[in-house]
């Protein structure tokens, strides 16, 4: 994965990381961030968008809604949208939505490609929102800590059979998560979803949002939404 990748994306809206440069409280950054977001995609003023009145319904489903969908339900509409984001800006396929995703012909598959595609139907460019949410996430991992390559997050479970497990080791396993997945950076916390608990020490360039980016979009404390793939990772009981 190349960090950098989506900054680029962005060259012509550098004025607004320029701007954060400026700003060393970071709820004012995030302020910052929202205001952006809010102007540059007319989210509080849709018929600029070209949007009309039978369509700006759909128009309100934007990057805040899709991450408190996600808390809500992430097998649910909003869940599909971030997953299918993934897996157009990095390649990483869904292994799971409501049920186990392996066949492209098969109906969980096509369930899930369907929701995906009611929930980016008449949005207002929600991918694009996506990707500058990942941009500004990037950015405060970068200002708060240039020299941190990983970070340690844990994940509480009931069944190790939850997730896919390509080799075992010991108390170490290499499994294969869904390719967006939600982590905690408080052990004590991800205890409270299972009996076993995973640790991963994550690349921070994977980090896609953290529940401090932008205080109060995700519902979970200390949350993180991390992009999947293959992880090593511990394994302990409470």
């Amino acid at each position: 994965m190349q960090a950098q990748l989506p900054f680029a994306a962005f060259a012509g809206r550098q004025a607004l990381f320029h701007r954060l440069d400026a700003v060393g409280n970071k709820a004012e950054r995030a302020e910052a961030f929202r205001d952006y977001v809010a102007v540059h995609f007319c989210l509080e003023e849709l018929e600029k968008a070209g949007l009309t009145l039978n369509s700006k319904s759909r128009a309100k489903a934007n990057w805040m809604r899709v991450l408190r969908g996600w808390s809500f339900d992430s097998d649910g509409r909003e869940g599909a949208v971030l997953k299918g984001w993934v897996e157009s800006r990095f390649g990483l396929l869904a292994r799971f939505h409501g049920e186990p995703l392996r066949d492209f012909s098969s109906p969980a598959y096509l369930r899930y490609q369907e929701m995906r595609s009611a929930g980016l139907y008449g949005t207002n460019a929600l991918e694009g929102q996506l990707d500058l949410l990942y941009a500004y996430s990037q950015y405060e991992f970068r200002r708060g800590d240039a020299a941190a390559k990983r970070i340690e997050l844990f994940r509480g479970i009931n069944r190790l059979n939850e997730h896919e497990v390509l080799s075992k080791s010991g108390r170490r396993q290499v499994v294969l998560f869904n390719n967006l997945v939600s982590f905690t950076s408080s052990r004590e916390r991800a205890s409270e979803f299972g009996d076993y608990i995973l640790c991963a020490r994550v690349p921070c360039e994977k980090v896609f949002f953290s529940h401090d980016v932008v205080p109060g979009v995700l519902k979970g404390e200390e949350e993180y939404l991390v992009i999947g793939g293959v992880y090593d990772v511990s394994i302990s009981t409470l």
